[in-house]
């Protein structure tokens, strides 16, 4: 035997409109995605309870403020989660801003990759770096290749123990002018019978910058050393 409410029901259903239907559907999806209370909700609760507990057994007041206190504790920890996102894309927003400042500039970063610019009248073109000499160096030498691994310059440097700015005109061992590009460097230090290829640090000029999707952190797109992050930027200059 048929059930004529149902059929009732489904006949209704068939006479809606394309969009009486679609809001049929989309209520049935909010009240169905709807797990959780909201304040609200949880004081109807709550007034509800104490309506119809029993008098002669009442709900625990000390049971009743740690209800509360749980919940204010929740709803806070909400709220405060809302600010810090809302705080952290508006630090993110305000990174970029900074970063663009550098747009430009160079900054000295840790690599042995250079580019040598075109040469200009009046103007050096000679990359900058730093490179830190130990103690007891009887001699530091530069030594420029280029992008093949031939030998473009070899050029002496101080030996005084420390940190030491170095630099190159961009004239080659035959006293002719390089080509514009990019060329590797490595700067060695003899230590007594021992020659110590040394950490450089060089200067690149930066092109753009990004913010990281992974970590959020700031990136810069340099023309020598590729993108790097801004934290490990020793200087600007």
């Amino acid at each position: 035997m048929l059930d004529m409410d149902i059929i009732n029901a489904a006949m209704r259903n068939q006479n809606l409109t394309p969009e009486a239907a679609a809001q049929r559907r989309a209520e049935n999806e909010a009240n169905a995605k709807r797990t959780e209370l909201n304040q609200e909700d949880f004081l109807t609760l709550m007034l509800t309870q104490l309506k119809h507990q029993d008098p002669f057994k009442p709900m625990d007041p000390a049971q009743q403020v740690g209800q509360l206190a749980q919940f204010s504790s929740v709803s806070g920890l909400a709220e405060m989660n809302k600010q810090i996102s809302a705080l952290t894309n508006s630090l993110r927003g305000n990174q970029v801003l900074d970063g663009a400042a550098l747009i430009g500039r160079a900054v000295i970063a840790t690599g042995n990759q250079i580019y040598l610019p075109e040469a200009e009248e009046g103007v050096a073109r000679g990359p900058q770096g730093l490179v830190t000499v130990p103690g007891g160096a009887s001699s530091v030498q530069l030594v420029v290749k280029d992008a093949s691994g031939a030998l473009v310059k070899t050029q002496a440097l101080s030996t005084t123990k420390g940190i030491q700015a170095f630099s190159w005109d961009g004239i080659t061992d035959s006293g002719a002018a390089a080509e514009a590009g990019g060329y590797k460097i490595e700067v060695i230090a003899k230590v007594g019978d021992e020659n110590v290829s040394l950490t450089t640090s060089v200067a690149a000029h930066v092109s753009s910058v990004a913010l990281d999707p992974a970590t959020g952190g700031l990136k810069l797109d340099t023309d020598s050393l590729g993108e790097i992050d801004m934290r490990d930027v020793e200087r600007v200059l």
